[in-house]
């Protein structure tokens, strides 16, 4: 069984940002964007999830993204842009669902905050920006 499979699928289908795209973001991260990593911390699900991480990112991984949905949701809508991501944030993927699960929640809340993900995940923005990776 999925881990994804007592879920419901997502509504929203939010648009992609690419690695440039987000690198090029101007603001505060945490105020103006906020990236999520939607990757699970241990090392057994996800193939170095826990050793490097997008500079600011939050972790939030997606098997618990959506049953903390109500709480997580009531932080990341005070920040304008949301860009989830995965390791390869293919269709279906942690990353697209996770994001899908925020963007039906805002549309159902009213917030003006908006969901986005990453374009290749983890493996597109490592590939772009070797040099910037935050080591945990």
């Amino acid at each position: 069984m999925s881990w994804h499979a007592n879920f419901p699928a997502p509504k929203a289908t939010p648009p992609q940002m690419t690695v440039q795209e987000l690198a090029d973001l101007q603001g505060t991260p945490g105020v103006d964007y906020i990236v999520v990593d939607a990757r699970r911390t241990d090392i057994v699900g996800d193939e170095g999830a826990s050793h490097a991480v997008i500079p600011g990112a939050v972790n939030l991984p997606a098997q618990t993204f959506y049953p903390t949905l109500p709480v997580s949701a009531q932080l990341l809508k005070r920040v304008p842009t949301v860009v989830f991501h995965c390791n390869s944030c293919s269709p279906g993927g942690r990353g697209p669902r996770s994001a899908g699960w925020y963007q039906d929640w805002v549309e159902a809340n009213g917030a003006e905050s908006k969901a986005y993900v990453l374009a290749g995940g983890w493996k597109a923005w490592v590939a772009a920006y070797p040099d910037k990776v935050v080591k945990v």
